[in-house]
């Protein structure tokens, strides 16, 4: 049924369908013959129910044809971008694989290689690129793992999978293993432990996610709540298969650390924590770390994890599978608080 709109003294113009319950002509007029301006009229026959379901589907399929898909939203992502300023996003990494993202290590015999792991009990470690595509999977067997938080490297190339994370703080203790270094051009498969170290605590237990190794020595920062200054603890390789851990001493932090890397010529420290990134200068050991005031790059888009330096920058991974660069920092930066 068509339905038609009289004015005084006009021919009847048609309409659009009633069943939709609106008229839209623009020479609409009200009993006077006078007009109304261009807008969407519900018509007085029809049911207030009905007008109103009317309503609620013109609002529906508007939103749907204006409102871009997320799929849509996604395919216009494009990579590098600047996200703040001295901060590039480079990749995203494959859903698929990363459901939550933690630690970072940029290969030193593989050019372009990255080593990247899911946080929790999955044991796979994964090799990509900075452009966020997998390029192999491996799979970490014959030891238990209960929380797998961080990843390290060392000068030989060896990488040591950090068994650290506690959250509860009910461990009785923390686990390290040291590998071989796979060739990310092979088919995948298992990597075998050399070595694992049963860390102790030398009080309570407590929760860490940030390791680093240099010289003969592993580094565990603990992470503590906000408002509390970051404590570092060593260990030395060369100890037996469980050891104390020694409590060196507090880092200028007061953020909760959530992954660690030291630069390659042992000069600098890098964390990532819960307020964006820091720098800390260490030459001549992880130790000098503690007393300098830190360089701090805020950062609030996203849980940042996993951190290890390149030649442009520190190399940052995120929960939420994003891969960022934070550029190599000015002589004069933000202290920290």
């Amino acid at each position: 049924m068509i339905e038609s709109v009289a004015s005084p003294g006009r021919p009847l113009r048609a309409s659009r369908p009633a069943a939709f319950g609106w008229h839209s002509d623009v020479l609409q007029a009200d009993s006077r013959g006078r007009r109304l301006p261009l807008t969407m009229h519900l018509n007085p026959t029809i049911s207030k129910r009905t007008g109103m379901r009317c309503i609620l589907f013109t609002g529906w399929l508007t939103a749907l044809i204006l409102t871009p898909s997320t799929a849509s939203a996604e395919k216009k992502k494009t990579f590098p971008r600047e996200v703040v300023p001295g901060v590039v996003q480079l990749a995203e990494l494959p859903k698929h694989d990363f459901k939550e993202c933690s630690g970072l290590v940029a290969s030193r015999q593989f050019p372009g290689v990255l080593w990247t792991h899911n946080d929790g009990q999955d044991r796979r470690l994964f090799a990509i690129n900075r452009r966020g595509q997998k390029l192999a999977e491996f799979e970490v067997q014959g030891v238990l793992i209960w929380d797998f938080e961080e990843l390290s490297i060392d000068a030989t190339n060896r990488l040591y999978v950090a068994d650290i994370g506690n959250n509860l703080e009910i461990r009785p203790s923390l686990a390290v293993h040291r590998l071989a270094e796979p060739d990310p051009k092979g088919k995948g498969g298992a990597l075998k432990v050399e070595r694992s170290w049963v860390l102790r605590f030398p009080a309570r237990s407590f929760n860490a996610e940030g390791l680093v190794i240099q010289g003969d020595h592993g580094f565990l920062i603990r992470k503590l709540g906000k408002g509390k200054k970051a404590e570092l603890y060593r260990w030395p390789l060369s100890a037996d298969t469980t050891i104390t851990l020694e409590d060196i001493g507090k880092l200028e932090i007061m953020s909760p650390v959530t992954g660690a890397a030291l630069s390659r010529d042992g000069s600098r420290l890098g964390l990532t924590a819960n307020d964006g990134v820091y720098w800390l200068p260490c030459a001549g050991g992880v130790e000098k770390a503690i007393g300098p005031t830190p360089i701090h790059v805020p950062f609030k888009l996203g849980q940042i994890e996993g951190c290890d330096f390149a030649e442009d920058g520190l190399l940052v991974v995120s929960e939420t599978r994003e891969l960022f660069l934070f550029k190599n920092p000015p002589l004069v930066a933000e202290p920290a608080k």
